[in-house]
């Protein structure tokens, strides 16, 4: 009988949603194989920082990454290979933005810095102490230049607070209070006078709009 059972074709795989750093811009796509991706226009979401995961991932393009995931922030697993890059992985959740739980996972520098500074204001804030998970939004996007060109920063901002959205699932034991995502990764520059790229106008807050956020 073994111990897992190899998914067939259209398993139940998760969802992505990516960031296009050189374009500033999210995507994701409806469940389904043969959906084509959309842009999202609100990036608004419960994330799921406890769940939050690094490791060594492998992107390829139109298929799903290869991950080599570390047993612990502390106890990075060794490089697997060639093409593989640091990076992270967690949960995001917004029926009304995101249709339902998307994955997010990225190793690029620029989001991983953004990443560290909103784990940051995670941890520090008490309603994380409460077992509240925070409302991200994604409120524009900064301009940084090194020498693979100019890339866009995603810019994160907790607007809220909720209980943990059913959807994620059973917690289990995961309860990461673990140093930043990654401190070793190279600082970049962000040059003056650049003109950023069109983003969708970021949405009104709840209480402005009279909506839920999520």
């Amino acid at each position: 009988m073994g111990f897992m059972t190899i998914p067939s074709a259209g398993g139940d795989f998760k969802v992505f949603i990516s960031f296009n750093a050189k374009a500033g811009r999210w995507y994701t796509k409806r469940d389904g194989q043969d959906e084509p991706q959309f842009e999202v226009a609100d990036m608004t979401a419960v994330f799921d920082m406890p769940g939050l995961k690094t490791g060594w991932f492998k992107f390829a393009a139109g298929v799903a990454p290869e991950k080599v995931m570390d047993s612990s922030f502390t106890a990075a697993a060794g490089n697997p290979g060639q093409d593989f890059k640091r990076g992270f992985v967690l949960d995001l959740f917004s029926e009304k933005n995101l249709l339902g739980v998307r994955e997010f996972s990225s190793t690029a520098s620029i989001v991983i810095d953004a990443m560290n500074s909103l784990y940051d204001a995670w941890t520090s804030a008490p309603e994380a102490a409460l077992g509240k998970l925070p409302v991200v939004r994604c409120v524009g996007v900064t301009p940084v230049t090194n020498k693979h060109g100019t890339n866009y920063q995603p810019q994160f901002e907790i607007v809220g607070w909720t209980d943990r959205p059913t959807a994620f699932g059973d917690p289990g034991l995961i309860a990461n209070a673990p140093p930043a995502v990654a401190a070793t990764l190279p600082a970049s520059t962000a040059p003056t006078g650049h003109i950023l790229p069109p983003v969708t106008p970021v949405a009104a807050t709840s209480a402005q709009a009279g909506a839920p956020l999520f």
